[in-house]
């Protein structure tokens, strides 16, 4: 995340919780707690995309070769999934 200029963060904010911004109080007050879990699948791992449950604040990421694949599919997900699922 601190490798993120401003506009990543509030899309993987927004990937992540379904909401543009964080309350008051930050990280430390969203309920639920933000959670993060390895994603079971394919062999092919790095070209599995993550995937959120935005209700629970629950971001699941495939176990990545490296750190730098784990951010480009990060980062095309929250980028190209922006606007495609909202609450009405």
């Amino acid at each position: 995340m601190k490798e993120f200029d401003s506009k990543q963060q509030r899309a993987f904010l927004q990937f992540v919780t379904g909401a543009p911004r964080l309350p008051p109080g930050g990280l430390a007050s969203l309920s639920p707690k933000l959670t993060i879990v390895r994603k079971s699948c394919s062999v092919w791992v790095d070209t599995n995309l993550p995937s959120v449950m935005t209700c629970a604040n629950y971001l699941k990421l495939p176990p990545y070769s490296s750190k730098e694949k784990m951010k480009e599919k990060l980062l095309y997900a929250i980028m190209e999934g922006q606007g495609s699922f909202h609450l009405s």
